[in-house]
C-alpha cells in the first residue's frame, strides 16, 4: 500500500481476534479492523484477519516486528527469542489462541501450533525448550508445524499458559482413557485365557476318550470317573469338574487321576502297537 507497513494477524476463533483489537488498543493505542474469511480449501473454519493500518509502521516497531533499519524480522522478534521464561510462555500463549489446536488425549493426541514460517516454527521450539517442554517443527501438507506429542509435556505447556481448566479437561480425558484401555487389555487378556481353558479341556475330553477305548475293562474305577465327567462336561474347568465329583475333589485331585488314566493308556497303546490317546485331536485341539 503506496509503500507502508500493514499489520495483518489471521487467527482461527473470533474471540481471539477480539482479544488482538482490545490488547491492540489498550496497550499500544491502535485501532485495528476485523476481516472474517470464508472457509476455502483444507480449512473448515472461518479465519479471522486483523488489520491495522493506520500507524502499521509504528505498531512494527513497537512489537519487533522490523529492525532499525524497516527489514522485516523472520521468525520471533529477537526481544521474545532472547527474553525471559515468562516471555517464551507470552509467546506459546499468542500462538496457541492464533493457531493452535489440542487433540483428545489417546495414542495420536498432540498440541499443535500452525506458524506462518519455518524461522517462526524453529523459535517457538526454541521457547519451549526454555520452559523444558520437547517439542518438534515439522512441515506437514506445506504449512509449517510445532507439534508436542508427550501427554505430560503437554499438560505441563496448558499449565505453564495459564488454561488451568483446559489442563483439568484434558487430564480427566487422558485418565478416564488410560483406565479403559487397561479394562480393555484386561479383558481381552481374560477373554484369550478363557479361550485357552476351553480348547484344552475339549482336548482332555478327547484323550479321555481315546484312553477308556485302549483301557477297556482294564481302567481303575477313580480313574475312570474322572474320565467320565472329563467326558461329560468337556468345556468345564477342573475345579468345576472337582464339585461334581461324588464326592467332591479338588481340582489338582481331578487333573492327578485325568493324567494317570492318560499316561496308563498311552503305555497300554504302546505294548499293543496302537495310535496313541493323542490320535483323537484335531489339529485345533493340538494348537490349543
Amino acid at each position: 500500500m503506496s509503500g507502508r507497513i500493514v499489520i495483518e494477524a489471521e487467527l482461527d476463533t473470533g474471540i481471539a481476534a477480539r482479544r488482538l483489537r482490545k490488547d491492540l488498543l489498550e496497550i499500544f493505542g491502535h485501532a485495528s479492523e476485523l476481516v472474517v474469511m470464508a472457509p476455502s480449501g483444507l480449512r473448515r473454519g472461518s479465519r479471522y484477519v486483523v488489520r491495522v493500518i493506520k500507524d502499521g509502521e509504528l505498531l512494527a516497531r513497537q512489537t519487533g516486528l522490523v529492525d532499525g533499519r524497516g527489514r522485516p524480522i523472520r521468525g520471533l522478534p529477537p526481544a521474545v527469542v532472547s527474553g525471559a521464561t515468562c516471555d517464551a510462555e507470552a509467546a506459546w500463549r499468542g500462538a496457541f489462541l492464533a493457531h493452535g489446536s489440542l487433540t483428545e488425549p489417546g495414542r495420536s493426541s498432540s498440541l499443535e501450533i500452525t506458524c506462518p514460517g519455518s524461522e517462526a516454527a524453529l523459535a517457538l521450539v526454541g521457547a519451549a525448550r526454555r520452559l523444558g517442554i520437547p517439542a518438534k517443527a515439522r512441515e506437514v501438507r506445506g504449512a509449517d508445524r510445532v507439534v508436542i506429542r508427550d501427554g505430560d509435556a503437554i499438560g505441563a505447556l496448558l499449565t505453564r499458559l495459564g488454561a488451568h481448566e483446559s489442563v483439568l479437561a484434558w487430564e480427566e480425558r487422558r485418565l478416564r482413557r488410560e483406565v479403559r484401555a487397561t479394562a480393555n487389555r484386561l479383558a481381552n487378556f481374560d477373554d484369550a485365557n478363557l479361550r485357552r481353558s476351553a480348547r484344552a479341556a475339549v482336548a482332555a475330553g478327547a484323550r479321555v476318550q481315546r484312553a477308556l477305548e485302549i483301557l477297556g475293562d482294564e481302567v481303575p474305577e477313580h480313574l475312570a470317573a474322572a474320565g467320565q465327567l472329563r467326558m461329560q462336561h468337556k468345556q468345564a474347568s477342573l475345579e468345576e469338574l472337582g464339585a461334581l465329583a461324588d464326592p467332591p475333589l479338588t481340582k489338582d485331585a481331578v487333573a492327578g487321576r485325568i493324567r494317570r488314566l492318560l499316561a496308563m493308556a498311552d503305555k497300554r497303546a504302546l505294548e499293543l502297537g496302537l495310535p496313541s490317546t493323542e490320535a483323537n485331536l484335531t489339529e485345533e485341539m493340538a494348537l490349543g
